[in-house]
């Protein structure tokens, strides 16, 4: 039960800081529908493959360097 709660708190966090973070929304979004999803499986006792931090990591940078140079040709 304590990891479906902080499941869930993290896919509150994420969706807080979709709100915050315009720019990052989408990114912010797939992180919160992961949690929740992890959140949903630990009652059914399936946690499926998590996605490990740096996969994350490497996403965001991925994200942020194509939205660069999409401004800067936009420019």
């Amino acid at each position: 039960m304590r990891r479906r709660a902080e499941f869930t708190l993290r896919a509150a966090l994420c969706r807080q800081l979709a709100g915050l973070e315009p720019a990052n929304r989408t990114i912010w979004m797939a992180e919160a529908e992961y949690w929740s999803r992890l959140s949903d499986d630990t009652d059914h006792h399936k946690t499926g493959t998590p996605v490990s931090i740096g996969t994350l990591a490497a996403l965001r940078a991925r994200v942020a360097r194509g939205l660069s140079n999409l401004s800067s040709r936009l420019a």
